[in-house]
């Protein structure tokens, strides 16, 4: 996450018989016999939502991948009279018939908010593009696409909008997706020893990569020097052996740690 901490996606339980039991869940195993199975449990929850907010968002809001997006567009027609409103209606219905199918779009036709509070609120709900289309851009047949990831405008005509929305939306979650893994990427350092393991957490933050021997033991004492809980498994066989970062044997396996929630 953005403070340097880590968030659990899911939790994985092994329940061995335990609910098998309580629930009468059994198998016919290959003698014939009658058996109450083995069970595991593997979720994940609303925490989901916070890890979007907690990855993606900035000091102005939410900002929503457009595949996770609940609204993926807000067009906002900007106005001054009622001939004006009439015609900019008219052309911003159409527009948002012409991407039915193609982007969940919401035409905000409010009379009581001015241009700059819907810009806001579409801001703050992290809608992944906002349209704006004024009297201006009516005459010249195009409206201004605004990226909220990067406040980038790009100028679309009536006709490429239905056509160049999907390509938009790949990009922004594109985009987004890259810069949390580099983000990720750069919050990750690799350590030798459990004083520098120590000094990284306390001024960098973010994951700590490091040889491990295995053991429960060297585990609870590096989370009792550091705060710091093993997050991930390497997968890829270690190349380089050495000593356990936590100093009490030959390392196995490299490991993730990092503080968490």
């Amino acid at each position: 996450m953005q403070d340097g901490k880590a968030l659990q996606a899911g939790t994985s339980h092994y329940l061995g018989q335990n609910f098998a039991k309580a629930f009468d869940v059994t198998f016919l195993d290959e003698d014939g016999e009658r058996k109450y199975v083995y069970a595991t449990s593997w979720g994940v929850s609303t925490r989901l939502i916070g890890a979007v907010i907690m990855t993606h968002g900035d000091d102005n809001g939410v900002i929503f991948p457009p595949r996770v997006a609940p609204l993926q567009a807000a067009l906002v027609p900007i106005w001054k009279g009622d001939e004006e409103r009439a015609r900019l209606l008219e052309a911003a219905a159409s527009i948002v018939a012409s991407l039915e199918g193609t982007a969940s779009v919401k035409l905000d036709d409010r009379d009581k908010l001015r241009p700059g509070a819907k810009f806001f609120e579409w801001e703050k709900k992290g809608v992944p593009v906002r349209l704006e289309l004024g009297p201006r851009d009516l005459q010249k047949r195009q409206v201004v696409a605004v990226l909220r990831h990067s406040r980038e405008k790009i100028v679309l005509p009536f006709e490429a909008v239905a056509r160049e929305m999907p390509g938009i939306l790949d990009r922004v979650q594109r985009e987004l997706f890259e810069r949390a893994r580099k983000y990720a990427e750069e919050m990750t350092h690799d350590v030798e020893t459990l004083d520098e393991m120590i000094e990284v957490l306390e001024t960098k933050g973010g994951y700590v990569r490091a040889r491990w021997c295995g053991t429960p033991e060297s585990e609870a004492y590096i989370k009792e020097k550091t705060k710091a809980t093993i997050r991930n498994l390497q997968p890829e066989p270690i190349e380089d052996p050495g000593p356990c970062v936590s100093g009490m044997g030959e390392a196995r396996i490299r490991v993730y740690f990092a503080k968490a929630y």
